[in-house]
C-alpha cells in the first residue's frame, strides 16, 4: 500500500526535488561550515571540516553574548506566545459564537490588521512605547508582539471555531460548567489542531522578528537573537571571525527546526483539517 502511494506520487516528488535541494542543503551547508576554521572556510568553501571545531560554538556562545541574546529571545517568545494564543483564542471564539452589535465588524478590523506592515506605524509606535515608559523593556516588545500577531491568530482559529458545533459548549453549561470553563474545559482541547497551527506560525515569527526589537530595544542585554546576530555580524567584519557567526546562526535555526520537527504531524494535521474545513 505505502508502495503504491509512493509510486502514484512521483511525478510531484520529482518536481519537488529541486526546491528540497534549495532548502535542505544551504542548511546542511551552514552546519558543517560552522564547524571549520576561518582559513577552511574560505579555501575550501564547500568541502567538509578536516576536524569540526566545537569552540566556534563556545565562542559564539560566551564570547560574543549569544548565551544572553538566546535567554532574552526564549523569554519575549515564551510569554508573547502564550499571551497570543489565549487572547487569541478567547477572542476568536467569542467572535465565532456570538453574535452582538459590531461584531462582524470588529472581526474584519482584526482581518485588515493582517496587512497593514509592520514599517508603516514604526515610528509612532517608538512615542507610544516611550510615552508608556515601556521603551527599552522585556514587556514592551511583548505587548507590541502580542498586538501584531493577534490578528493571524484569531483569523485562524475563528474558522476553526465556527465549525464546532455550538450544542458542546451548551451541553457543558448544563452540565454546571461556566462559559469559561466550557471553553477551556471543551472547546480548547476540540481546538488543538488549530491551536498547534498557529503556534508554530506564531513562534517563528516572534523567534526571527528584527525590526520591532532592533527599534524598540537599545540596551545590549536586552536584545534579542536576531539582532545580536546582526550586530555579530558586522563585528565580524573586522576580526575576520566568520566560523562564530555561523555558529549563532545555527544557534538562532535551531529551536525552530526542533519545533517542527516534534509537531510536524499535528501541523500537517491542522492544516489539512483546515482546508477540508474552508
Amino acid at each position: 500500500m505505502l508502495l503504491s502511494r509512493l509510486l502514484r506520487g512521483w511525478p510531484y516528488q520529482i518536481l519537488l526535488l529541486p526546491y528540497l535541494f534549495a532548502v535542505v542543503f544551504p542548511m546542511i551547508w551552514l552546519g558543517y561550515s560552522s564547524l571549520k576554521t576561518n582559513l577552511e572556510l574560505f579555501t575550501s568553501a564547500w568541502a567538509l571540516p578536516q576536524a569540526p571545531r566545537w569552540d566556534n560554538y563556545v565562542r559564539a556562545w560566551s564570547k560574543a553574548g549569544i548565551s544572553q541574546y538566546f535567554l532574552n529571545s526564549v523569554l519575549v517568545t515564551g510569554f508573547s506566545l502564550v499571551f497570543t494564543l489565549l487572547l487569541g483564542a478567547m477572542i476568536a471564539y467569542a467572535l465565532a459564537r456570538f453574535s452582538f452589535p459590531g461584531s462582524q465588524l470588529l472581526y474584519s478590523l482584526f482581518v485588515a490588521g493582517m496587512f497593514i506592515p509592520s514599517f508603516i506605524g514604526i515610528i509612532p509606535l517608538f512615542f507610544l512605547m516611550k510615552d508608556l515608559g515601556l521603551l527599552n523593556t522585556r514587556q514592551g516588545l511583548i505587548a507590541v508582539y502580542i498586538a501584531t500577531n493577534l490578528p493571524f491568530t484569531i483569523f485562524v482559529l475563528h474558522g476553526f471555531f465556527r465549525t464546532l458545533p455550538s450544542e458542546l459548549a451548551d451541553a457543558a453549561e448544563v452540565d454546571g460548567c461556566s462559559p469559561i470553563g466550557a471553553f477551556f474545559k471543551v472547546i480548547l482541547p476540540l481546538a488543538r489542531s488549530g491551536l498547534v497551527v498557529v503556534a508554530i506560525f506564531d513562534f517563528m515569527t516572534i523567534w526571527n522578528e528584527y525590526l520591532y526589537a532592533l527599534v524598540l530595544i537599545s540596551d545590549a542585554k536586552l536584545r534579542t537573537l536576531p539582532v545580536g546576530l546582526a550586530n555579530l555580524y558586522v563585528l565580524s567584519r573586522y576580526n575576520a571571525d566568520w566560523t562564530e557567526m555561523l555558529a549563532g546562526l545555527v544557534i538562532l535555526m535551531i529551536p525552530t527546526l526542533i519545533v517542527y520537527i516534534f509537531f510536524q504531524n499535528q501541523f500537517r494535521e491542522g492544516v489539512t483539517l483546515g482546508a477540508q474545513k474552508g
